[in-house]
């Protein structure tokens, strides 16, 4: 019944996500979204309007990129066994997707207010946006690599599991 859930949980969220992409196909573009002619050199073309441009999918991304999120420690549930999953295990991989959810909010905000007054602050020579992508999002990452490193025994490969292989290898070879 678990499984189930789970199962019908990742449809739900991948059903969302084709909702958003739809949206986002169906948004109008805004003007000038395709570049328009640069003032000073003739055959160079310019974004435009970076905000104006931004503004029409602005929330359809943000919540994609929250759902894909979501999404990946739904998959990380559904790879460990339905006995396997408890309360902490659902408590570290809550705490990993607060993380991600956590960065994202930083680069996208981040990207957001330099779209609205074109000024940033430079962290570690990046923009702010720049700099939580470049430096964060891998690192947030990590709480999922902690989850499969400390919790390998636990959640993924337990000593009895290891065992009862062992066991299985055993009896096949001495039926050959």
């Amino acid at each position: 019944m678990q499984q189930t859930r789970l199962a019908l949980s990742i449809l739900f969220v991948g059903c969302l996500q084709c909702l958003l992409l739809l949206l986002v196909g169906l948004t109008d573009m805004p003007d000038q979204v395709g570049a328009i002619p640069h003032e000073l050199y003739p055959g160079m073309l310019i974004g435009g309007d970076g905000l104006m441009r931004f503004e029409p999918i602005r929330d359809y991304g943000y919540y994609f990129q929250l759902l894909m999120l979501g999404q990946v420690c739904l998959m990380i549930a559904l790879g460990v066994a339905p006995q396997k999953r408890t309360k902490v295990f659902w408590s570290w991989l809550s705490v990993a997707f607060v993380a991600g959810s956590y960065v994202w909010w930083q680069l996208f905000t981040g990207y957001e207010a330099f779209l609205e007054n074109g000024e940033t602050e430079f962290v570690a020579g990046f923009p702010v946006a720049t700099a939580w992508q470049v430096y964060a999002v891998w690192i947030s990452g990590l709480a999922l690599v902690g989850i499969y490193v400390f919790g390998f025994k636990q959640y993924v490969w337990s000593d009895a599991d290891q065992a009862a292989f062992e066991q299985l290898v055993k009896s096949s070879e001495s039926r050959s």
